[in-house]
């Protein structure tokens, strides 16, 4: 079975962007297990700065920057150690804005693999946070691997943090995919908290126990086409009463991928990441994996099956 959710003109390639840091090398080597997994290549980017500092009596030039970023990308390589040659990796040495390169060289891949930056922001000044960046611009979905992610420790688990019932078909359609394609099971995560007065009326007047009920009733009436579709996926539903940031992070420490939607802002360029995706993007303990909410098309013929109402 194949990604049916997947735009039709998408390779099996896989982009990834790198450092020279350990999380660059984990991004390296999710992204040839993402590769080899559709028989797809890795491409793999290091993006010089467009920039040139001011050096005084001790210029720095164009050729010394590109030089140095053939070094960086080197230093990952080595980092990798000897690997098998039955994924072809290309490497590439441009540069730019380091953001929007790996975004735009992404474009009709499989996806974009970053390393996620969690370094002090004093030290991640000029760099800013890569993959919050591609994450929140790329057409395609976009996988940030912490420096902690161990690849030889699965966990048979991915999971997907649900927000809204009518905005979930492409996140889903993502989820069962990459669930189906790991041979793992999908957990379902619904968390719910409204900012305080508000959220100490509605538990007051509502039951916590009754709103969990409901919140069951309707993600099994959202999964349901997607189950018939992927019956080989064994899920498992969790509505908790908590922050989302909060509630996905600790459960990430009980899974190997974490699957989460980018909110759709209409234009390229207002494309941001709410707090929510930041948070987990920061904190989580396996790879995040971000849905871009446009480009990634639901199945024509579960279109109807999926939409539905928030679930606050």
């Amino acid at each position: 079975m194949t990604h049916t959710n997947r735009s039709a003109h998408q390779s099996h390639d896989v982009v990834v962007g790198v450092d020279g840091t350990l999380a660059s090398v984990n991004a390296v080597r999710y992204a040839r297990a993402e590769a080899a997994r559709y028989g797809g290549e890795v491409d793999v980017f290091h993006v010089v700065p467009d920039y040139v500092p001011i050096a005084g009596m001790y210029p720095v030039s164009p050729d010394d920057m590109k030089a140095a970023g053939r070094a960086a990308l080197r230093s990952t390589l080595d980092q990798l150690g000897p690997v098998p040659g039955d994924v072809p990796m290309r490497t590439h040495v441009q540069q730019g804005c380091v953001v929007s390169s790996l975004a735009v060289a992404g474009n009709g891949a499989r996806g974009i693999v970053v390393g996620c930056d969690r370094r002090p922001v004093s030290m991640r000044l000029l760099t800013g946070n890569v993959s919050t960046g591609v994450a929140a611009r790329a057409t395609v979905p976009v996988v940030s691997v912490p420096e902690s992610w161990r690849a030889d420790q699965p966990t048979g688990v991915v999971l997907v943090g649900v927000k809204r019932t009518d905005r979930a078909g492409a996140l889903l359609a993502e989820a069962f995919a990459v669930a189906h394609d790991q041979r793992s099971r999908l957990l379902v995560l619904h968390a719910w908290r409204l900012p305080a007065g508000y959220d100490d009326i509605i538990a007051d007047r509502v039951a916590v126990h009754d709103w969990e009920q409901r919140a069951d009733r309707e993600l099994d009436r959202l999964v349901a086409p997607w189950q018939r579709r992927y019956p080989d996926v064994e899920v498992e539903f969790r509505i908790v009463h908590d922050q989302a940031a909060h509630a996905l992070v600790t459960a990430s420490q009980q899974a190997d991928e974490l699957v989460i939607m980018r909110r759709a802002h209409g234009l390229p360029a207002a494309a941001h990441l709410g707090s929510t995706a930041r948070t987990v993007l920061l904190y989580a303990h396996c790879p995040v994996r971000v849905v871009p909410g446009v480009d990634v098309p639901v199945m024509p013929d579960l279109e109807l099956e999926v939409a539905g109402t928030p679930l606050t």
